[in-house]
């Protein structure tokens, strides 16, 4: 009798909760970054971060063909780089911003490819509230191991980096074993794409999505030296808030379906504008950053769950699944860029608690404007 393939989320499940673990360096990184050179050394890092991890999302899929890459090598290959680049990123932002955005990038692409191959619009909000938990979880135990080192080894950054090398070095022969095999990655006509009308209304969704990103990366950051000052100490108070969060998502965990998706991020939203402007009043008290944390933590999941249904559903658009991935991105990744420019341009001569207010203010702003658009689009998707 044939052997019945697992469902999706449990064949992806060591590959989401490595991704997860990881993605915390890039909190501790950014801490560490913005503590040595302040904010112009922390926008020149998130810069390059976010350049790479453009150019590595294209990458796949423009030699997808020659070198026959599918999901699993892609995955092995975006934990293999940090594993050995980690351990030289003391004193060189490029080397992290290497490690970090090589990371993000091919990780990500290969999620996508997966995701996107194999999953229906009917599944995807279940599918999105299982592997939310997963990487809750294993952020949470990252966050602690890596607090936990600095404490012991008096505030040192290789607590920071070697740790996450070792991690990346199990993933990349761990996490992607048990995951579904996949047609090789490879782009046929992505201006097809670019062409099309629906495409062009998902600009604004995406402006407001993922050009606050580099943003909020800085202002994190920012916050928590100036409210926090110690590394491990921004470390403890993230994994009480990632405890809080999860608690949260696991007493909600069953709420979320298909036929809701507008009212979840609506509350999500009403959180995350709050949590924004919680880090900009944190220069008045530092107690208001521990705040901050916590209300993110609690909503994140959810608001992340909701534009993960919300990219999903605007990729439905005509054209090749590689046309349609590479096209997103290279924009996000364009508009990521803009965004930061545009804001170091702006704040460059301010001083960091008016950098903070300011930012944060237009951080929450965007998140209204988000869940405004993205409520036109699940409604239409109704």
């Amino acid at each position: 009798m044939p052997s019945i393939a697992p469902p999706l989320e449990h064949q992806l499940l060591p590959f989401v909760a490595f991704q997860g673990a990881f993605s915390t360096l890039a909190g501790f990184g950014a801490l560490l970054v913005y503590a040595d050179g302040g904010v112009a050394a922390s926008v020149q890092y998130t810069a390059w971060m976010l350049g790479i991890a453009m150019l590595s999302i294209l990458s796949p899929f423009v030699l997808g063909r020659a070198l026959r890459l599918r999901g699993k090598r892609l995955v092995r290959l975006s934990f293999a780089v940090p594993a050995v680049a980690l351990w030289w990123a003391d004193g060189h932002p490029m080397l992290l911003a290497l490690s970090t955005g090589g990371f993000l990038g091919w990780s990500w692409a290969a999620r996508h490819w997966l995701e996107l191959s194999v999953l229906k619009d009917a599944e995807r909000d279940g599918y999105a509230a299982h592997v939310t938990v997963v990487t809750v979880v294993a952020s949470l135990l990252a966050t602690a191991v890596v607090a936990a080192l600095l404490s012991l080894s008096d505030e040192s950054p290789m607590a920071v980096y070697g740790s996450y090398a070792v991690l990346a070095a199990v993933a990349s022969v761990w996490a992607a074993r048990s995951l579904p095999t996949t047609p090789v990655m490879q782009m046929q006509r992505p201006l097809s794409v670019v062409q099309q009308s629906g495409f062009k209304a998902c600009l604004p969704l995406y402006f407001l999505e993922s050009g606050m990103l580099g943003i909020g990366m800085v202002l994190g950051a920012g916050g928590a030296s100036q409210a926090l000052g110690q590394v491990s100490h921004y470390g403890w108070v993230s994994v009480m808030a990632t405890v809080v969060g999860a608690a949260a998502l696991f007493a909600l965990r069953r709420k979320r379906h298909n036929g809701n998706r507008v009212r979840w991020m609506g509350l999500a939203c009403i959180g995350m504008a709050s949590g924004h402007l919680l880090l900009g009043a944190s220069v008045l008290h530092p107690g208001l950053y521990v705040l901050h944390l916590l209300l993110i933590a609690c909503v994140q999941p959810f608001w992340s769950a909701s534009e993960q249904v919300l990219n999903q559903r605007v990729m439905d658009l005509q054209g090749a699944l590689a046309d349609r991935i590479v096209v997103r991105e290279v924009v996000l990744g364009i508009f990521r860029l803009l965004a930061l420019g545009l804001f170091w341009l702006l704040i460059r001569e301010w001083p960091p608690t008016q950098v903070l207010l300011v930012g944060t203010a237009m951080m929450a702003s965007a998140a209204v404007l988000e869940w405004a658009i993205g409520r036109a689009w699940l409604r239409r998707a109704n």
